[in-house]
């Protein structure tokens, strides 16, 4: 088991080092992080799911069960993040943007770098499915209902069918189960394009932060953040056991689910009417207090 310094010197620190310089640069010169979002989410994320998946050990059954996981978690969160605003008696704003900031996990900027710093390759592949399947989420119905207040039907299904994501994982599955061979230029080609993803991520989450205002009402911002960073791995640890995820993959997807709030969840708000301002803020501050909470968690389960 490593220490608590080890786990902040080793795993944490090289991460918000990358997040932190960015921020300044993000200050300086007022960059617009969506050029390099885009980048990430149509070339580098796609062929880090490719080349992660291609050279994966889980077997579809793994996979199954890591899906069911998520499915889950998320029906479970969404429900206690209801509960909550019901019983704090937010308004319909409110508590639309107050169950995002609850549901919605940094799986890829945040998740992918601290899976790979705490479990290696391994532990990588694994938190690639686990954003994968998030994404697909996020980036199926989440587009499509995204779109739907500023499109129409018809251009709001297109949208779902040009997200990248799920061809990815669906090519990395084709290749690992042996179909065919990639040529060693274009295997090479896609470890190249897939290993810029996490660093690109990582200062994308940077420019991202540097953009985002704490002004609000600091009690249901706190207790959103107690949400995401303390209620979830309450409810991850026994859904894991349940599911008889163990070993590293029950680390990971543990991990994973104790993230913070993405920042795609004050995007889903600004599109929906809710309160976006407040989901920015949640943003910042779970980012920031995740540096304690995630330290504990990799500690207990590591």
């Amino acid at each position: 088991m490593l220490s608590v310094l080890n786990i902040i010197y080793n795993i944490i620190a090289p991460i918000f080092i990358i997040v932190g310089l960015a921020v300044l640069v993000g200050y300086r010169f007022s960059l617009d992080p969506r050029v390099l979002s885009r980048v990430i989410f149509y070339l580098f994320s796609p062929f880090l799911i490719i080349g992660s998946i291609a050279k994966s050990d889980l077997r579809a059954n793994e996979i199954g069960l890591i899906a069911l996981m998520i499915v889950l978690f998320y029906m479970l969160m969404a429900l206690i993040s209801w509960l909550l605003a019901r019983l704090f008696r937010f308004d319909r704003q409110l508590e639309s943007a107050f169950m995002l900031s609850v549901v919605v996990i940094n799986a890829g900027n945040y998740g992918l770098p601290l899976s790979e710093f705490a479990f290696g390759q391994t532990g990588l592949q694994r938190a690639v499915v686990f954003f994968v399947i998030t994404a697909i989420l996020a980036n199926t119905l989440g587009v499509f209902l995204a779109s739907r207040g500023t499109a129409s039907i018809k251009r709001s299904l297109f949208n779902m069918v040009t997200v990248p994501l799920p061809y990815a994982t669906a090519l990395g599955l084709v290749i690992n189960f042996g179909y065919f061979t990639l040529p060693l230029p274009l295997e090479r080609a896609i470890t190249l394009l897939g290993q810029a993803a996490v660093p690109a991520m990582l200062v994308v989450l940077g420019l991202q932060l540097a953009r985002v205002s704490i002004r609000g009402r600091w009690k249901p911002i706190a207790l959103a953040t107690a949400a995401r960073l303390v209620v979830a791995p309450l409810v991850a640890f026994p859904l894991a056991a349940l599911l008889g995820l163990s070993g590293i993959t029950g680390q990971v997807v543990i991990v994973q689910a104790s993230l913070p709030t993405a920042v795609i969840s004050s995007i889903l708000a600004s599109e929906f009417g809710a309160d976006a301002e407040f989901t920015a803020a949640v943003v910042f501050v779970s980012t920031l207090a995740s540096i304690a909470t995630l330290t504990v968690l990799l500690w207990l389960v590591m």
